[in-house]
């Protein structure tokens, strides 16, 4: 029977620890809000009985904001832009396809750096 390698009797090796915080929810709630960071991920979330997609970035600073799907945004962002460098800015709303009782179709800019990765999404570059 094979054992492990031996080392000190009782010693644990030491571990450094970082508190991990949940990303924060980012609401576009005015023209000009923008988000800017690589795209972590784009995953379905149930929000009042409906199935949409929660966009996460994580930002320069490192931290992580999440945002929920929009019909426009539905459109521009893409799984093929996961790992890449991403802006999106609310640039305005959209009046035209409004019914009574609903609120304007937000517009966004979304612009991908589809050459670069963000850093640590490096793995996810084809060789």
């Amino acid at each position: 029977m094979a054992t492990a390698a031996a080392g000190p009797q009782g010693v644990k090796p030491r571990r450094e620890y970082e508190r991990v915080k949940a990303p924060a929810l980012f609401k576009f709630q005015k023209q000009g809000d923008v988000i800017e960071g690589g795209l972590a991920s784009i995953e379905p979330k149930e929000v009042n009985g409906k199935i949409v997609r929660e966009f996460m970035f994580e930002l320069e600073n490192g931290d992580r904001v999440t945002c929920l799907s929009t019909n426009d945004l539905e459109k521009k962002i893409q799984a093929k832009h996961i790992g890449h460098p991403i802006r999106v800015r609310y640039a305005n709303d959209d009046s035209s396809f409004q019914k009574a009782g609903q609120s304007a179709m937000k517009v966004f800019e979304v612009d991908v750096d589809m050459k670069n990765f963000w850093p640590g999404y490096e793995h996810l570059q084809a060789s």
